[in-house]
């Protein structure tokens, strides 16, 4: 027999589509790739000098992680997001997303998913038999969470267990990025409800109008527990690295992670620590390689925005990451004449007719006849936009038709669907 929870799960959405991508291509289909975020981004080469240096260390390491890897974490959270914590309190794993799980695992209660949030927080929760609620969120708001919602949601029902709230931004799937006064007043919220947040803070850098995106463990630091990583930031989506920090209220629960990771994954690859200890110094030259990073993203984010407002698609404002959340709501009686009523049946739709990946909102806890789907704009040569963009005074649209081909048609696909609505 198979654990029935873990039976009913079926493959992460992003990965599926991903390989499901890469068949077509195998077949010869010209497809324009929105369903996949990972960062297209070569890695800074000081990192893999780095993971180079270090590749005969075949040593197991602390369960919790290297020493030096961790005090680093400590400095680079003060510096760089405003985070005062100690290494004690850092934990080291494989990737954000098994910190992510093991902490799922690790605490009873209810989790609190806002609509609009990452496609694995639901599928972790289940696979351990949790309870979850879907927050509402809207479209005015970019999806965000507020305050005012959070509090009714309370007062409607009242807490009788721990309530776990997963809190992301720069977010997955709508580049929205919570400000410091939503943070506050969330924080009050959470404060008089006793609510537990797990703030995953992956993208934290990738932040388009700063060096990095506020966090929510600033206002309500002793039941926040932090989660990053190298994937997005760094580009070492492959190097599978993540760290969480722990709370100072909550460090009796040292040994209770300890414990779990010895008995899981013991320890990360010694090699990619080291590599990872270097990424978070975070030098002068890695800064700047992340800051052009944004920037890039940034301008395609505009460009996209603009591109199918133009057409009455919603997009959600992207402030960060590399996502964006659009919707054909407005389409919503156009396209029922072709016998299509859902996000699924829609983005299966655009991918068979007009080559276009992009994942449905269903994935990311929208209503399936809610037409919401979550693109990420990273098909292209991260290499060499970036040489580019190192020779030029701006990003134009000439820019972005010559060096990311794949977005400026991938955008011409979706106004040609759009157009052959009216017809």
């Amino acid at each position: 027999m198979i654990n029935k929870n873990i039976a009913s799960l079926k493959q992460s959405a992003t990965l599926l589509i991903n390989e499901k991508v890469k068949e077509l291509r195998k077949q010869g289909k010209k497809i324009s790739h929105f369903g996949f975020g990972q960062s297209p981004f070569p890695i800074h080469s000081s990192i893999v000098i780095a993971l180079k240096e270090n590749a005969a260390n075949n040593h197991y390491l602390p369960v919790a992680g290297l020493e030096k890897l961790r005090a680093q974490i400590v400095l680079f959270l003060k510096k760089h997001q405003n985070i005062t914590t100690k290494k004690e309190a850092i934990f080291i794993g494989p990737g954000s997303k098994e910190l992510l799980y093991q902490s799922i695992l690790i605490f009873e209660g209810d989790f609190l998913i806002p609509k609009g949030s990452w496609v694995s927080y639901v599928p972790q929760i289940q696979s351990k038999g949790g309870k979850y609620q879907i927050l509402e969120t809207n479209f005015e708001d970019d999806f965000k969470l507020t305050a005012e919602s959070l509090a009714a949601f309370f007062k409607k029902e009242a807490p009788k267990k721990q309530q776990i709230l997963i809190l992301n931004s720069p977010n997955n799937p709508t580049g929205a990025v919570y400000t410091e006064e939503e943070y506050k007043a969330l924080a009050i919220v959470c404060r008089k409800y006793n609510v537990l947040v797990f703030s995953d803070e992956i993208y934290s850098q990738l932040h388009f109008s700063a060096t990095s995106s506020p966090s929510i463990s600033k206002y309500y630091q002793e039941k926040t527990i932090v989660f990053g990583g190298l994937s997005k930031v760094f580009s070492a989506g492959g190097y599978r690295l993540g760290y969480m920090m722990l709370p100072d209220e909550m460090q009796e629960l040292q040994n209770v992670y300890k414990s779990l990771f010895s008995e899981t994954f013991s320890c990360v690859s010694s090699p990619i620590q080291f590599a990872a200890l270097k990424a978070y110094t975070y030098d002068a030259s890695m800064q700047q390689y992340v800051a052009d990073s944004a920037k890039i993203l940034k301008t395609l984010s505009e460009f996209i925005y603009k591109e199918l407002s133009a057409i009455d698609i919603q997009c959600t404002k992207s402030r960060g990451a590399f996502y964006m959340t659009i919707g054909f709501n407005k389409h919503k009686e156009q396209i029922a004449k072709l016998g299509i009523t859902t996000s699924s049946e829609l983005s299966n739709y655009v991918l068979e007719n007009y080559q276009f990946a992009m994942l449905p909102g269903v994935d990311f806890g929208f209503d399936q006849e809610a037409l919401f789907f979550r693109i990420a704009f990273v098909d292209f040569d991260g290499e060499k936009v970036m040489k580019a963009f190192n020779s030029v005074a701006e990003i134009d649209v000439d820019f972005i038709k010559t060096t990311t081909p794949n977005i400026f048609e991938g955008v011409e696909k979706i106004k040609k669907f759009i157009s052959a609505l009216g017809n």
